[in-house]
Order: structure tokens, then C-alpha cells, then sequence
């Protein structure tokens, strides 16, 4: 009877003590698989206008020195703004990013001046030129200007379509003691645009048919004015009119470069642009852009 009662006993526990057990498997298994289930996908956090602004004001000085580590001699603000894909920048949303872009430039300006004038180069040499004209290209099809870009402390890239801006920076780095040089390069309007919606599919960068239309005339007389405003800069023109290489021309030929915008050339732009929409080549997010 004893014998029993144990056995029944024994029974009992070790059935209370799979339950427990069972139990606690159970329980553990169900945790494992919440476990296993992929995590929730970050949302990436967009900033734009001010807020991207705020932003770089708070990160300037890493954002700064990440362009710095590899930049060379050049400040490229399509390069800078990249800096800015991290909160939202595409490539395809310049508008809101060009002021955080601009914080970024006017940094590593003064930090690649500091640079040069550390290395006893202080020489500075702007790009200037519509959007898409070819700058690159040309630059690359005469040698000796090539050269003059690896050789001197700053190359300052961009459209500069504001005159009063370049007459502003030309003045600061003059009172650093800074030599300043000016490649101004020329294409035809049609070309300019088209490959500007070339540059739109192989990288994102969008231009829109306003905004090239409105920028376009402002370049009328330029030569004139930085012979006016600027007589002692080192001054290369070259005419890169329907991507021809880029030519090096007098300035008395440059004065010839024709930037009216007509009614007729605003149609031609708005036709070329719709022929990219039409053939296939553009995303949607690249055509959407574009308005």
C-alpha cells in the first residue's frame, strides 16, 4: 500500500513537473518566435527647407570634414549636397536642399582656401557657365587648361548665373591675398538643355524647362561685364556650342555668344523635353521633377 501510494505520488510530481516544463517551453517558444520576426523597417527621417537646414547647422562640422577627406582641390556643390541624402536629397529635389547646400559650400570654401594658402597656392579658379554647357568636356579637350585645374589651390565649380554673387566671392578671397582665374564656357540653348536631360537619366539631376528658360539670357553681355568688373583676372573662354569640344576662343569671338531666348527657342526646349518623356527613358519620379 505504501509502495503504491509513493508510486501514485511519484506519478503526480513528475507529471507536475512536465507541466512546468511543458509549460515553460511553450512559453519559451513563443517568445523564440516573436524573435524571429524581421524588425520593423526604419523610416528614413526627411528634413527639407529650414528643417534640413537646422540640421546641417548641427552637423556642419562632420559633414564638412567627410567632403574634405577627398575632395582635393575642388568644391563641387553637387558634390556637397550628396551630404545630404541621409535626410532626404535625391538629386531630383534641389529646391529643398539648395540652402543647406549652400551652408555646406561656404564652409568648405574657407576650409579649402585655408588649405591652399597652407601649401603657398593661392590661386583660385572659378568655372562658370549654363547648366549643361559642357564644362566638364570642355575642360578635358584642352590640356592646358586641364593642368591649370590640378595646379591651383581652390577650383570653385558651378553655374555662377548670378553675376553680383561671383563679383561678391571674387572680392573675399582678393582680400585673402588670393589670385583668382575664370573658365566661361558656351553652348547653344538646345544642346545645353538636351544634355542637361542626358545628365537627368544617368544621375538623377533634374532641370526644369522654367527654370533653364528664365536662367538662360541672364548670361547675355557676361563677357562684357568681367572685362568691365574684373580686367585683371586670368579670363578662358571656350565655345562648346553644339557640344564641339569645347574651343578655345578669343574674348572678342566670345563676345558673339548668343543667349536670347526667343518664343520659338522656348518651344524647341518644351518639345526636347517631352521627346525624353515620350521615349520611355525617364522614371516617374525623374518626369514628375521636371515640373
Amino acid at each position: 500500500m505504501k509502495t503504491t501510494s509513493m508510486k501514485t505520488i511519484q506519478l503526480w510530481l513528475m507529471a507536475l513537473v512536465l507541466t512546468i516544463i511543458s509549460s515553460t517551453v511553450l512559453t519559451s517558444c513563443s517568445k523564440d518566435d516573436d524573435n524571429l520576426l524581421p524588425p520593423p523597417t526604419p523610416q528614413p527621417v526627411v528634413l527639407t527647407g529650414q528643417a534640413a537646414v537646422e540640421w546641417t547647422k548641427n552637423h556642419l562640422d562632420s559633414l564638412v570634414d567627410v567632403y574634405m577627406a577627398d575632395c582635393g582641390n575642388l568644391l563641387d556643390p553637387d558634390m556637397t549636397r550628396d551630404l545630404l541624402k541621409c535626410i532626404g536629397y535625391t538629386r531630383l529635389n534641389v529646391m529643398d536642399y539648395r540652402e543647406a547646400g549652400w551652408l555646406i559650400d561656404s564652409v568648405v570654401f574657407i576650409r579649402l582656401m585655408d588649405r591652399a594658402e597652407a601649401a603657398n597656392n593661392k590661386t583660385i579658379l572659378f568655372t562658370m557657365g549654363m547648366y549643361g554647357c559642357g564644362k566638364t568636356t570642355s575642360l578635358n579637350n584642352n590640356p592646358d587648361l586641364k593642368q591649370l585645374v590640378s595646379e591651383v589651390g581652390v577650383v570653385s565649380e558651378g553655374a555662377y548665373n548670378n553675376v553680383k554673387y561671383f563679383d561678391e566671392t571674387v572680392e573675399k578671397i582678393k582680400k585673402r591675398g588670393f589670385a583668382p582665374h575664370l573658365i566661361y564656357v558656351y553652348n547653344d540653348a538646345e544642346t545645353g538643355y538636351t544634355n542637361c536631360m542626358e545628365r537627368l537619366i544617368h544621375s538623377n539631376r533634374a532641370v526644369t524647362c522654367e527654370a533653364y528658360i528664365s536662367v538662360f539670357p541672364q548670361y547675355q553681355g557676361r563677357v562684357e561685364y568681367i572685362e568691365e568688373h574684373h580686367p585683371d583676372m586670368q579670363f578662358y573662354c571656350l565655345d562648346n556650342n553644339h557640344n564641339n569640344g569645347g574651343r578655345r576662343v578669343t574674348t572678342e569671338e566670345a563676345k558673339q555668344w548668343d543667349y536670347t531666348m526667343t518664343e520659338d527657342l522656348q518651344q524647341k526646349i518644351y518639345a526636347i523635353k517631352q521627346s525624353y518623356i515620350d521615349s520611355g527613358k525617364l522614371t516617374p519620379e525623374q518626369i514628375a521633377a521636371l515640373h
